[in-house]
């Protein structure tokens, strides 16, 4: 399937569906026939888990999953920065460096490494 996606600031028009967030989206990537969006939070904000996927008919399928469900021993969290594509996973890192893939089918948290 051909996905029509138009970013217009925090709207993302899927296939002629509008998504409005609360952020800016920074970044969109696509899986299949799927979309990942990595939402831009500003430096006075706290909202994390700022990564949703969107089906091609504009129902979100998920939201990243919390980090500190993963790595509860973890002081600080932050929202993601960047994201890319690695093996078929979702590269995300944070402000410091901190980088944790993601299962694109299910937004669950794979593994965390540094990328610094």
């Amino acid at each position: 399937m051909d996905l029509n996606i138009q970013i217009n600031k925090n709207i993302l028009v899927l296939n002629g569906k509008e998504i409005k967030f609360d952020h800016n989206i920074r970044q969109f990537k696509t899986f299949g026939d799927d979309v990942v969006v990595l939402l831009a939070i500003p430096n006075n904000d706290d909202t994390l888990d700022n990564i949703y996927c969107y089906s091609s008919n504009g129902i979100i399928k998920w939201q990243v999953q919390p980090i500190k469900e993963v790595f509860p021993e973890m002081k600080r969290v932050y929202s993601f920065e960047q994201m890319s594509e690695i093996d078929g996973q979702i590269s995300a890192s944070d402000f410091y460096g901190r980088r944790f893939m993601i299962d694109p089918e299910t937004g669950k948290i794979t593994k965390k490494d540094i990328v610094k």
